[in-house]
């Protein structure tokens, strides 16, 4: 089909665009290329979608199952004393996200259990890609994976020769001659990739909206994930966008279609590959963080200025002091609460303030990383979407993180009402007083809600600065080239 004969006939404005745009579309439905990628991507994003949704269920069904197990195990420990069943404690389980069978994050390397006792704040345990296969541990089919790494590739194969293949044939200087502009031409070109493409994500998107009515909303309600699932349409949108104006933008300045081709995907590797792992070994480099030992070496020494359970520990001798002039006596047994918990209860908050000091410094650390990789973003833009797929998804490291802490709150909870239940009750004196069940009830199951979807948004707000900024001058590099086309 003639492109010059196509828009010829007196038309201006948004009529030639049309034109264009149907034009360029019809020839995209005519190429078998499209066919051909089109429906492999199609293939594996359905492909993708149902293994995600089923690999969410069953996690989630797991969970759900351990959870009321290690919480009937709390309540069925039997008579004992209350310090004896902070130590007994219970496994706290992450809820999986209803958003992870999109983009499953970094929860299979970050563990999602954690046992939660007394006087100490355990790690996460249980990380899937511990038990994963050597083919499992190469990657995994998701739909952030075809979305993040394989449509930018079609794209790449359906824009390359969009305006070096005009000026192969000959039809460029002819479309030019006619009055046809530039800008006109980008457009409509650009428009008819985007239908293109949109007619290949448009059904798995509507199924993955159907899909989340059937979430159970235990962990977010419905109007949390449909924002959250608008916001991260929207981020691959701004992500694919700028793709489409970047083959557009080489294919202008190209003067062969073998030579886009080649830009093309030099920069689909180095986006998808080597800049994440580079970026990543530089985070590191400039922001280490402290290795397993050093982390609980650092904590060990820290717990030493507290008493724990040595009565012989100058702090214990001092916190005795205290207490003793605070109720004005000179003999624990003549205190009319139990010093065994006030003690429990004292050294609890000292170390309390020692695991937030050492394990906000820790969270720190992932926080500067995670903006380091994200400046590459301006050049790359797969550092800054990946982050912010993740954090929509409910599966990045502010999340992790949020888990964390409700997960410790619970542990105080559990420790506060303990040594509460010893102070109140419990005879100084007296080494055979044991509680029941009535205050094992008393400690309600752990229940954990991912954080609104305005939250995620504003903890992403840089990822999507950097995202839109890297679009726009995508779209600025194509219309720059556009106006230095020549014919030749």
């Amino acid at each position: 089909m003639n492109t010059a004969a196509t828009v010829a006939g007196g038309k201006t404005g948004a009529g030639v665009i049309d034109t264009i745009a149907r034009k360029e579309l019809v020839e995209l439905l005519r190429d078998s290329r499209f066919w051909w990628t089109g429906g492999i991507i199609l293939l594996l994003m359905l492909i993708a979608l149902f293994l995600g949704w089923r690999q969410m269920q069953r996690v989630d069904g797991e969970h759900a199952a351990a959870r009321a197990v290690t919480y009937q195990q709390w309540l069925d420990q039997g008579d004992k004393n209350p310090h004896q069943a902070a130590h007994f404690g219970q496994y706290a389980f992450k809820p999986v996200s209803p958003l992870a069978f999109i983009d499953p994050g970094i929860d299979q390397f970050v563990g999602s259990t954690v046992w939660v006792e007394a006087h100490k704040q355990n790690e996460f345990n249980f990380r899937p890609a511990r038990d994963a296969t050597s083919l499992q541990r190469f990657g995994e089919l998701t739909m952030a994976f075809v979305l993040q790494i394989l449509a930018p590739l079609v794209i790449v194969l359906l824009g390359f020769s969009a305006f070096t293949g005009e000026r192969e044939r000959g039809t460029l200087r002819q479309l030019l001659s006619i009055g046809v502009k530039p800008t006109q031409l980008l457009i409509g070109k650009g428009l008819a990739i985007i239908a293109a493409v949109g007619a290949l994500l448009l059904p798995v998107a509507l199924l993955g909206f159907i899909a989340l009515g059937f979430v159970d909303d235990q962990h977010a309600d419905a109007k949390n994930l449909y924002l959250r699932s608008t916001w991260l349409i929207l981020g691959y949108a701004i992500y694919l966008t700028g793709f489409i104006a970047l083959a557009l933008g080489v294919s202008a300045a190209s003067s062969s279609s073998r030579k886009a081709l080649i830009g093309l995907l030099a920069f689909w590797v180095v986006n998808g590959f080597i800049a994440p792992r580079a970026m990543t070994d530089l985070a590191r480099i400039v922001s280490p963080t402290p290795t397993k030992a050093e982390f609980q070496n650092g904590l060990n020494e820290a717990r030493k200025a507290t008493f724990g359970h040595d009565e012989t520990h100058p702090a214990f001798a001092a916190f005795r002091d205290e207490v003793f002039k605070k109720y004005n006596v000179t003999r624990i047994e003549d205190l009319p609460v139990s010093f065994r918990g006030l003690t429990l209860r004292k050294d609890d908050e000292n170390g309390y303030r020692i695991y937030d000091e050492h394990y906000g410094a820790l969270w720190a650390i992932y926080a500067r990383q995670e903006r380091i990789r994200a400046i590459a973003g301006f050049a790359f833009p797969l550092a800054a979407l990946r982050p912010f797929s993740m954090g929509l998804a409910g599966t990045d490291t502010f999340h992790q993180n949020r888990f964390a802490t409700a997960a410790e709150l619970y542990r105080r909870q559990i420790q506060t009402a303990m040594s509460e239940d010893l102070i109140q009750h419990h005879k100084n004196g007296d080494n055979n007083y044991v509680s029941n069940r009535r205050l094992w009830e008393q400690i309600p199951e752990l229940e954990h809600k991912i954080p609104e979807a305005r939250t995620a948004i504003a903890e992403q707000s840089l990822n999507l600065g950097i995202l839109s900024a890297w679009m726009f001058g995508a779209i600025a590099f194509a219309v720059t080239a556009m106006r230095r086309l020549r014919p030749l």
